[in-house]
């Protein structure tokens, strides 16, 4: 098992459609899974600035990231390996009103500036409504996200490996 990692992960809603940004990524296999953007918590650094660094990094855009919505520990498989995660989801805007014109993104993700590139993961991100993600044909990761997104108040989510299994043995990935 890998050591236990800390991300961030934002929930930027459109304003007008109500839907969230999410990214679309890769499976095991054939397959693919959703998730909302961000990544890992660097030492020393907030959740916030985390998530703002991550959609400057991913996405080219600045954010502001807003209050809390939940905390996961979202333990999973992925690609034959067990992980184990303590996600931040957080509310998030865009700086610059116009990018909710956009129906889609093209991200980055990896390489961490060291120049491996088979660490880097290209990616599409879309708007989806909490109801297309729960009914979509790829699973929205991690589990429990989006009930926890749709409620109010802040909650925390086990999300279990056997969220993964149930869901064709995708898993959320390690971005």
């Amino acid at each position: 098992m890998s050591d236990i990692r800390g991300v961030a992960l934002g929930a930027v809603r459109h304003p007008d459609s109500g839907a969230y940004l999410v990214q679309r990524l890769s499976g095991t296999d054939d397959t693919h899974f959703h998730r909302f953007i961000g990544g890992g918590i660097e030492s020393g650094e907030s959740s916030d600035a985390a998530l703002e660094r991550e959609f400057r990094e991913e996405l080219g855009v600045d954010i502001d990231a807003g209050s809390t919505v939940c905390t996961v520990e979202n333990l999973f498989e992925f690609a034959g390996d067990s992980h184990h995660e303590f996600a931040v989801v957080r509310e998030a805007t865009f700086v610059d009103d116009s990018l909710y014109d956009r129906d889609s993104y093209r991200g980055v993700d990896g390489d961490g500036g060291d120049g491996d590139e088979e660490s880097r993961i290209e990616y599409e991100a879309y708007w989806r409504t909490l109801a297309e993600l729960r009914a979509a044909d790829a699973p929205f990761f991690p589990a429990g996200v989006a009930d926890a997104v749709a409620s109010d108040g802040h909650t925390h989510v086990v999300s279990p490996p056997e969220a993964d299994a149930a869901a064709g043995g995708d898993g959320s990935d390690d971005t």
